[in-house]
């Protein structure tokens, strides 16, 4: 897997968004707003065989981030 973005929400929790080799999106929220591998809140997958329209958009919708209550923290 490949980490392509981080969001950080103005309640201070953490959005890291994952693209693995199929092209399929991982997002995992971290509420303390502290990036720890394996230790995530909450976890979804978003296949992209399933849904053609796989975004980093859609991930960030999913967890409720949105461009007026979020920052990219970092983005590839």
């Amino acid at each position: 897997m490949v980490k392509i973005a981080m969001y950080k929400h103005d309640n201070g929790s953490l959005l890291v968004i994952w693209r693995t080799r199929n092209g399929n999106l991982i997002g995992e929220l971290y509420r303390g707003g502290e990036y720890h591998r394996g230790k995530w809140d909450e976890r979804a997958t978003f296949n992209a065989n399933n849904d053609g329209n796989v975004t980093e958009d859609r991930v960030k919708e999913y967890f409720g981030f949105s461009t007026s209550n979020s920052i990219a923290y970092w983005k590839r």
